[in-house]
């Protein structure tokens, strides 16, 4: 048995997406809960459908692979358990408690191959005056090393996020840092090949995401169902 932390909250936004194998833009979807209710958002960065299960109740039954479902157990205390779908053996089971904000898990896959689970916190909860910052996740685990340039307020010019980009089943606050700029317009796109800038003209997974003084924003990178990639922002 794992036991897991509280999870933070994270907020939720609108979302874009688009796929690699497709070259054609996905609709905006939306975040989910709202009006206070206790939430928790499961994000299935594993590499098939899992099964969530609330206090032993299936609550989320075959969440396909790189989506993203929402639960609302009542405030307090509950045991999350979240297994490949249609199976009763390997699962991960842990602790969560659930308040009045919107939390957030990934559904990861292993370095065995085995499923697991990473708490999305947001670990730099204080954005100063005047800046803004963004992180990216990689949470794509069929996607395989990915290139993932940016431009941002105060630097025009893509840079590469990180080299090499490869799938991150346990983020953290040094291996998935929030980057910090100027208040304005940053702009994130992913490509496969080739492995250098580029790619960047076109790429058609891409996001803008505008954020005024003391906003941030966290980029996902997940499977897109049928091949390929897709952003969402949390």
């Amino acid at each position: 048995m794992r036991i897991a932390r509280t999870l933070s909250s994270l907020v939720p936004a609108l979302l874009l997406a688009a796929g690699i194998a497709s070259c054609t833009d996905d609709p905006a979807t939306t975040g989910c809960c709202t009006g206070g209710t206790p939430s928790l958002r499961i994000i299935n960065a594993f590499s098939g459908p899992v099964d969530v299960l609330v206090d032993g109740s299936v609550a989320v039954s075959a969440l396909p692979a790189g989506t993203i479902d929402t639960v609302a157990p009542t405030a307090g205390s509950h045991t999350l358990t979240m297994r490949p779908a249609g199976t009763s053996g390997t699962a991960i089971i842990q602790s969560i408690t659930t308040g009045s904000s919107l939390s957030t898990i990934a559904v990861v896959r292993g370095a065995n191959g085995s499923i697991a689970s990473a708490a999305l916190d947001d670990t730099n909860s204080v954005v100063p005056a005047g800046a803004t910052k963004v992180r990216v996740l990689h949470l794509a685990p069929n996607a395989g090393v990915l290139q993932v340039y940016r431009t941002q307020p105060d630097f025009q010019q893509p840079v590469s996020w990180q080299f090499p980009f490869t799938y991150q089943s346990n983020p953290t606050s040094l291996t998935s840092p929030f980057y910090q700029s100027t208040a304005g317009t940053w702009e994130v796109r992913v490509w496969q090949a080739p492995a250098d800038a580029s790619g960047w003209a076109g790429a058609t997974v891409k996001v803008a995401i505008p954020l005024a003084s003391g906003e941030k924003r966290t980029v996902l990178i997940l499977d897109k169902p049928g091949g390929g990639v897709r952003i969402e922002l949390l």
